[in-house]
């Protein structure tokens, strides 16, 4: 298997483990921010557009103000990987930035480490806030310029570079809600800083 933006080192060697590791610490505190930032009421929709292997929509999915919860990812490994950890969870092979669900269809659309490796970013703001309902919320997570990558930018050709993808300072991530017609709500810096968060309010 190749590298995969969600992936650090092949399944089984130990830079594997560790950044498993980290991955599912970081979901955990994640999801706990989502659920009480992001959700209003009982029986949400929650869409992870851009899902890697969904550890985070696992443990949504198993929240009781979760209705439902869906991860869409184009990586069909990652999505296998998913299936094979949470044969349960709802799983949808597509692209974020066409994703396959009607206008205003969901609660909460969100992402995380996923903006940075896109060609135009501000596509996905667009897309996600399509697809959620009025007086719902998106979720964008991305690497903090401000934060311990701040290198990125100084490296962004070389193989690291590529695998950290883009880092955003907090008011790039605010203009590209904005021009989605989002309202920012609330930011969070997580992951001991690496990421910068904002949760918007269509």
């Amino acid at each position: 298997m190749g590298q995969k933006a969600w992936q650090l080192g092949e399944p089984g060697t130990v830079a594997y483990r560790l950044y498993d590791g980290l991955r599912r610490r970081l979901n955990r505190r994640l999801v706990q921010y989502l659920v009480t930032e992001g959700l209003r009421g009982d029986g949400n929709v929650v869409l992870e557009a851009g899902s890697g292997p969904a550890f985070a929509s696992s443990i949504l999915a198993r929240d009781p103000r979760v209705k439902l919860s869906v991860a869409v990812d184009i990586d069909l490994a990652a999505l296998e990987e998913a299936r094979r950890r949470d044969p349960a969870l709802a799983l949808v092979a597509a692209n974020l930035l066409r994703l396959p669900f009607r206008d205003g269809s969901v609660d909460l659309c969100w992402n995380s480490s996923t903006v940075e490796h896109l060609d135009n970013p501000q596509d996905a703001p667009l897309e996600m806030a399509r697809v959620t309902r009025e007086d719902g919320r998106v979720f964008v997570g991305v690497p903090n310029l401000f934060g311990p990558l701040g290198f990125q930018r100084r490296i962004e050709r070389t193989g690291v570079g590529i695998w950290i993808g883009r880092t955003f300072s907090l008011a790039e991530l605010t203009n590209m809600m904005m021009v989605a017609g989002l309202k920012p709500r609330h930011r969070i810096f997580y992951f001991f800083r690496f990421f910068i968060g904002l949760l918007a309010e269509k």
